[in-house]
């Protein structure tokens, strides 16, 4: 999913295949969000529970995290691998959280991925619904198919500009307060 999404998005061209961790380093791609706005987006591998203690390739790539400002959770949907899109977002965040409370803190968006299947759209009220309980929107999108896609983009370069915004002023309040 991920590869399939910075694939749809950029010119990066990331090995894509149909099994877990396909995903060995980063890619990076250039998002344009108009003709005056772009960022950088990033497909990271995998993180698996345990990955603040160096279990999988998590310690490298959750440095990797702490230099990004926005994350997006691209959570699979379709219910076809037997996952918990729901766990799987938490066990996510508890090992940001482990390795870093202020990386666990920036900003973040959720993407329920493969609604081109036709499990996901079953799905989908329900996923929503949960997350909903949470105060967490979902974007529905298909990586695969590029539907929701330009949403979520547009979402992620939104709340980019949001923290980057935030960045700038706690910067100049720093600059205030140690002149």
């Amino acid at each position: 999913g991920k590869s399939t999404l910075i694939s749809a998005v950029s010119a990066a061209r990331p090995r894509i295949a149909d099994y877990p961790f396909t995903t060995l380093v980063p890619h990076l791609g250039v998002v344009r969000c108009g003709e005056e706005r772009s960022f950088v987006l990033a497909d990271v591998p995998g993180l698996i529970e345990g990955a603040h203690t160096g279990h999988g390739l998590g310690l490298r790539f959750l440095r990797h995290l702490s230099r990004t400002a926005v994350l997006i959770h691209l959570l699979d949907i379709s219910g076809l691998t037997d996952r918990d899109p729901v766990a799987d977002y938490d066990v996510i965040n508890r090992e940001l959280e482990c390795f870093d409370p202020e990386l666990a803190a920036k900003p973040q968006i959720v993407a329920a991925n493969k609604i081109d299947l036709a499990e996901a759209r079953e799905r989908l009220p329900e996923v929503r619904a949960r997350f909903a309980e949470r105060h967490v929107e979902i974007h529905a999108v298909s990586a695969a198919t590029g539907e929701g896609v330009r949403e979520l983009m547009r979402a992620a370069c939104d709340r980019l500009g949001d923290a980057r915004k935030a960045e700038r002023e706690a910067a100049a309040e720093v600059a205030v307060l140690h002149p």
